[in-house]
């Protein structure tokens, strides 16, 4: 009885997809490039936080943010080190307080 409603589009997605079209129905327009994550159409308006004049300051992009991410992090671990250093060893206390000094 189950194969005999499958044959007459009774159950299952057989009638859905014909009512709402193909997959290979709908618009390149609207389709998305996801290899730069933009519409085909072109987003640039989109993108742009500040507009100063001709000036526009745009999102950075995943190279960019990787950089200074990186740049972020290592500074940050330089200056931890920096601390622990001054802490734990006299020396360097002194030449950090004669440099504070002249």
């Amino acid at each position: 009885m189950k194969d005999s409603k499958q044959q007459r589009g009774e159950e299952g997605f057989g009638d859905k997809q014909k009512a709402f079209g193909s997959p290979n129905a709908i618009s390149k327009k609207n389709k998305k490039d996801y290899s730069s994550g933009k519409t085909k159409e072109g987003n640039d308006d989109r993108d742009v936080l500040i507009k100063a004049g001709p000036l526009k300051y745009k999102l950075p992009g995943k190279k960019q943010r990787v950089i200074i991410g990186s740049i972020v992090l290592g500074l940050n671990v330089l200056f931890v080190l920096a601390v622990l250093l001054y802490f734990y060893n006299p020396s360097f206390q002194e030449f950090i307080y004669t440099v504070g000094r002249s």
